[in-house]
């Protein structure tokens, strides 16, 4: 078999149906279940096999949703239980991958569980894989061969997009920015008064994969809040301001925080989209709000490991010092290369991304998912000259 999709019994494996039924090529879908009693045979590998990073990241994940995961007593009963579960997952994949053979499996995300485990089994057998995501454009997806968010195949050398010439001198077209739907627990918000200049810091939920595995120093909202704050502080410049707006996707909030500081503004009833347009900068740990806000040309200052950290198009920091000297330079005049940026997304929407969103399985988003899976795509074209930029 070339392919096998694997995935719950979810959206993702309605979709892998339905994508299945119109690919011209061999694929199969697996849905995870009961266990596999082939699996005995690799229990031995499974607990040789280290999953320190899969503990630490699930656990900043529950940690986001209830103050009880901090409980020492509780972290260690959950994490001695969750290795163990995750090893015989382990020996299960093991098992399933010998047993069927494929060439590559198809995955979502792959950082999450129960992901993140058939994936490590995979590559301990040399099995490619595919991770599939949301667009990081709107209308669009993303199909992977060698992860998602930071992991993603996109060379962080500028170089690379500013050599980027494709044949039919491509142009980026700006798509339209769409608001994200507020979750149902969400309390509504009036618009409020925004300062005059301000540094706008867009709050991530808590427990996504772009926090959960690609942040290094950012903890958490509560820290990313204090982070962003001090280095404002720092500037001594009373007229610059920081507007925070909690993630819409994120039911809680952080109700603690709006009155914490004089100079920060909460502005959850205001779109994202104005709160881009009218500030100095844009401070993000990693989302796509930052890719947005590039859309918008405005400066883009990161603290954790984002797909777009890329000199000359944006700034990064790893730590407050840093993201004080970063928006002191913002102030000073500093802009992001604008032929890197439309380069960068010229990129991105012809080459990178498959057309077409994911639930939606239209005859270009098909085609293009083929064309992805067989190398017969501008993306796999360009493979080589991005590993030779990395």
């Amino acid at each position: 078999m070339a392919f096998l999709f694997i995935s719950r019994k979810n959206v993702h494996a309605k979709y892998y149906k339905k994508v299945i039924k119109k690919l011209s090529i061999d694929c199969q879908l697996h849905v995870m279940g009961l266990p596999k009693l082939s699996a005995i045979k690799y229990l031995k590998e499974a607990f040789n096999v280290n999953f320190e990073s899969v503990v630490k990241s699930q656990l900043k994940r529950k940690r986001a949703r209830n103050t009880i995961w901090n409980n020492t007593a509780v972290t260690i009963v959950y994490s001695f239980g969750l290795v163990l579960f995750e090893r015989l997952r382990y020996a299960k994949y093991l098992a399933l991958l010998n047993d069927v053979k494929p060439e590559c499996i198809v995955i979502w995300n792959g950082n999450k569980l129960p992901n993140a485990t058939v994936a490590m089994a995979a590559k301990a057998l040399g099995v490619k894989q595919f991770y599939y995501e949301n667009g990081l454009l709107p209308g669009t997806s993303s199909l992977d061969p060698k992860g998602i968010n930071f992991n993603a195949s996109l060379s962080r050398d500028p170089s690379f997009y500013l050599n980027f010439d494709p044949h039919n001198a491509l142009e980026f077209s700006e798509p339209e920015i769409i608001p994200r739907a507020d979750h149902k627990k969400r309390c509504a918000f009036d618009c409020t008064n925004i300062p005059e200049r301000y540094i706008f810091a867009p709050f991530q939920v808590p427990h996504d994969t772009q926090i959960a595995s690609f942040s290094p120093w950012i903890d958490s909202m509560e820290m990313f809040y204090d982070e962003v704050i001090k280095a404002v502080k720092s500037l001594d410049d009373p007229s610059l301001k920081v507007v925070f707006k909690e993630h819409p996707s994120w039911h809680k909030h952080y109700s603690h925080l709006y009155d914490k500081d004089s100079i920060a503004v909460f502005a959850n009833g205001n779109k994202t989209c104005d709160l881009i347009k009218c500030a100095e900068a844009v401070v993000t740990i990693n989302s796509t709000v930052g890719l947005e806000a590039l859309l918008l040309n405005k400066c883009v200052l990161t603290l954790g490991q984002a797909c777009y950290n890329i000199d000359g198009l944006v700034k990064h920091a790893d730590n407050t010092e840093q993201l004080s000297q970063n928006i002191c330079d913002v102030t000073d005049g500093w802009k992001p290369d604008l032929v890197l940026r439309n380069k960068f997304f010229s990129y991105i929407e012809h080459v990178y991304c498959i057309p077409g969103i994911w639930k939606h399985t239209e005859d270009k988003h098909i085609e293009a998912v083929e064309a992805r899976f067989t190398g017969r795509d501008e993306f796999s074209k360009y493979q080589s000259i991005n590993k030779n930029t990395q």
